[in-house]
C-alpha cells in the first residue's frame, strides 16, 4: 500500500490526551465538516477513525500502482457562491480545488437507448421535448416542479435543528414553499405529468441509481434535488478524492486537534443521560463535553452507546426504519492512458430499460445478470451464483477518475483506472457474515468470482476499448464495506432515504428522530443519517451537527464565517482570528 495517498496518522502510545473540547467519532465527510467547524471557532478536535485512512466513503486507496477512489465520483453546485462552493471555500480555506467534468455531466444507457444529461435546466428541458415532442407539456410541468421544490431540503434541515426559532422557520417555509407532490413517491408523481414510459425512465433512472431505491419510495424532491445539485454541472477534486479528507484535516490540526487513524472507539460514556466522552478499543479513556457520533446511527445507538438499564426502556429512535441497499464495486486497472482507452469524463449509467425492477422485485439473487433469464451452467449459476437466477439488475454505474482528475497523467503516465459499482440482495452475501477478512469462505470467492465475471462481460460490450487491457481488478462486497465502513449490512448511504422516512407532508417522518442534538447531553449525530445520503448530504449533516453543538456565540460566529466566505469576504481563516 503506497502512503502517499494515506490520510491522518496513527496515534503514538500515549499521545491521545485525557481530554478535549470535542471528540468526532469517525473521519467521513459528515464527521471532518463537524471537526472542522468546531475547530474554527477554537474548539481542540480529536477525530477517531478505526480505518487505516481517513475520509469514510471520500477515501482514496492504492494497490500495485493504480488509485481508486470509494465514493466520490462527482459533486454538484461549485459554480461560484453556489453551496458547497461556500462551504468548500469555508472549510478548506479555498485550499481543495475542483475540476469541472464538462457538458454532459452524465450518460444514461437505457435499454441500448442513449440519453446524455446536459448542464443547464434550459438546455436539459430542450432535449427532452426535442427526442419526446408529444410531451412538451408534461416535461415544462415537471421541471416547473422542480423548480418548486427548491426550498423542501432547506426546511427539512431547519426542522432537524432544536429550537423554537428554527422550528417556526421551518413550519413557516415548509407550508409556504413546499408543494405537496415534493414528498408524494417520485414514480407518482412523474407518471401524472409524462404518459411515455421511456420519457419516465428517461427522468427517473438517475434518482433510482444513484440514491439506491425504487422510484415508488424515493420522495420526488429528492429527484429534484439531484436535477438542482447538478444544474451548473459537475466537479470532481484535482488531485483524487482524497484531497477532500487531507484539506479537511489541516484547520483540525491548525487548531490543536487531530485526525487519529487505526483508533476504533469501543464506547460513548454517559454520566447519566450526559455523554463525557468515549473509551477507544485499546482501553484509553478521552473526556469531553462534546461527542459527536459520524459513524451511522445504527452503530451509534446500537453500538456505541450503553444499554439502557431499568425497567422502561427508552423508545428506539430507529424502530421502522430501513437499511439502505448494499452494493458491490469492482476495481479496475488498466493498461493504457484515458485517452487512449476511449474512458469518459462523465458517468455511464446502464440498465435494460427498467430501473426500478431490481427494487421493486426485492432485489433477487440474480443481481447481475442484465434481467435476460438464468445465469448459465446447471450447479451455482455462473460458478458462484444462486442457480435460476432470473431478476433484473440494479443497473450498472460506470466512473473513470483518472479521466476526471487533471493531475493524473502526470502522477499516473500510462495506466488508468476505474469503478463499476451495482446494488444487490441484502441476503446475497448473508451467509458468510461474521467471517473475518482476509479469512472468507471458498463459497465466497467463488461468488466474487462471478460477480466480476458479469460486470467484466459488460465493461466490455459498453467501452470495447478496455477488452484485454485491465491488468488488475478487484471485487468489494457488502462485507468489505461494513468491514472498512462499519456500516451494517454495507449500505452505501446508510439508512434508507425513503418516503418513511421524511414523512408524507401532514405528520412527521421516522426519520424527523434522528436529530443531530440526541436525548443525550453533549451526544451529537452527524453525516448521512441527520438528513440525506450522498456527499452533499454528510456535509449538511455534519454542519448541523456543528450548529447543535456550538454555544449561540459559537454559532453567530459559524455562519457570519459561512456568509462570508458566499460573498467573497473570506477564504476560510479561522472565525476567531
Amino acid at each position: 500500500m503506497t502512503r502517499g495517498v494515506l490520510v491522518g496518522r496513527r496515534p503514538a502510545p500515549g499521545e491521545v490526551a485525557d481530554a478535549y473540547d470535542a471528540v468526532v467519532i469517525g473521519s467521513g465527510a459528515g464527521g471532518l465538516t463537524t471537526a472542522v467547524c468546531l475547530a474554527r471557532q477554537g474548539r481542540r478536535v480529536a477525530v477517531f477513525e478505526q480505518h487505516y485512512t481517513a475520509g469514510g466513503y471520500t477515501h482514496a486507496y492504492r494497490r500495485r500502482g493504480w488509485e481508486w477512489d470509494v465514493g466520490i465520483h462527482y459533486v454538484g453546485q461549485l459554480a461560484p457562491r453556489e453551496p458547497v462552493r461556500v462551504l468548500s471555500d469555508y472549510l478548506t480555506g479555498g485550499a481543495l480545488r475542483w475540476a469541472p467534468l464538462g457538458d454532459p455531466y452524465d450518460e444514461y444507457r437505457l435499454g441500448g437507448e442513449v440519453h446524455r444529461a446536459p448542464v443547464g435546466f434550459d438546455a436539459y428541458r430542450a432535449g427532452l421535448i426535442a427526442r419526446f415532442p408529444a410531451e412538451r407539456a408534461g416535461i415544462e410541468a415537471l421541471f416547473r416542479l422542480i423548480a418548486r421544490c427548491r426550498a423542501t431540503m432547506p426546511a427539512l434541515a431547519l426542522g432537524r435543528l432544536s429550537g423554537p426559532v428554527a422550528r417556526r422557520l421551518a413550519r413557516l417555509l415548509r407550508a409556504a414553499a413546499v408543494p405537496p407532490e415534493a414528498l408524494r413517491p417520485a414514480r407518482e408523481v412523474v407518471a401524472g405529468l409524462v404518459r411515455d414510459e421511456r420519457l419516465r425512465q428517461a427522468v427517473l433512472t438517475p434518482s433510482v441509481l444513484l440514491l439506491a431505491d425504487s422510484s415508488s419510495r424515493l420522495p420526488f424532491f429528492l429527484l429534484a434535488v439531484l436535477f438542482e445539485h447538478f444544474r451548473t454541472g459537475a466537479w470532481y477534486p484535482v488531485g483524487g478524492s482524497a484531497a477532500i479528507a487531507r484539506a479537511l484535516a489541516e484547520p483540525v490540526r491548525a487548531a490543536g486537534g487531530e485526525v487519529f487513524v487505526r483508533t476504533p472507539v469501543a464506547r460513548i460514556t454517559l454520566d447519566g443521560t450526559r455523554a463525557t466522552g468515549v473509551v477507544l478499543a485499546d482501553g484509553t479513556r478521552v473526556r469531553a463535553p462534546v461527542v459527536v457520533s459520524a459513524a451511522g446511527a445504527h452503530h451509534t445507538y446500537r453500538t456505541l452507546l450503553p444499554r439502557p438499564s431499568g425497567a422502561a426502556p427508552e423508545p428506539d429512535p430507529l424502530e421502522g426504519l430501513r437499511n439502505g441497499y448494499p452494493f458491490v464495486l469492482l476495481f479496475l486497472g488498466l493498461d493504457g492512458d484515458p485517452a487512449e482507452l476511449g474512458l469518459p469524463r462523465h458517468n455511464l449509467m446502464v440498465t435494460d430499460g427498467d430501473c426500478d425492477a431490481f427494487f421493486d422485485a426485492g432485489a433477487g439473487k440474480g443481481v447481475l445478470d442484465g434481467g435476460t433469464g438464468p445465469a448459465p451452467g446447471g450447479g451455482p449459476a455462473g460458478g458462484g451464483l444462486p442457480a435460476g437466477s432470473a431478476a433484473p439488475t440494479s443497473g450498472l454505474f460506470l466512473s473513470f477518475s483518472c479521466a476526471k482528475d487533471p493531475t493524473w497523467t502526470a502522477r499516473h503516465p500510462g495506466r488508468s483506472t476505474g469503478e463499476i459499482l451495482a446494488f444487490v440482495d441484502p441476503e446475497l452475501f448473508a451467509p458468510f457474515r461474521g467471517s473475518r477478512w482476509r479469512d472468507r469462505d471458498p463459497e465466497y470467492l467463488a461468488l466474487k468470482a462471478a460477480l466480476t465475471e458479469r460486470l467484466l462481460d459488460r465493461l466490455y460490450r459498453e467501452l470495447p476499448r478496455t477488452r484485454g487491457r485491465v491488468a488488475y481488478h478487484e471485487l468489494g462486497t457488502p462485507l468489505t464495506a461494513e468491514h472498512f465502513a462499519g456500516w451494517p449490512g454495507g449500505s452505501l448511504y446508510g439508512l434508507a432515504k425513503d418516503v418513511a422516512a421524511f414523512g408524507d407532508g401532514h405528520g412527521p417522518g421516522l426519520a424527523d428522530r434522528l436529530r443531530p442534538r440526541t436525548a443525550h447531553e453533549g451526544l451529537y449525530l452527524s453525516g448521512q443519517d441527520v438528513l440525506a445520503g450522498g456527499f452533499m448530504g454528510a456535509v449538511t449533516g455534519g454542519l448541523l451537527a456543528a450548529h447543535e453543538a456550538l454555544d449561540r456565540r459559537g454559532r453567530a460566529r459559524l455562519w457570519t464565517g459561512l456568509l462570508a466566505s458566499a460573498t467573497g469576504r473570506s477564504r476560510g481563516a479561522s472565525d476567531l482570528a
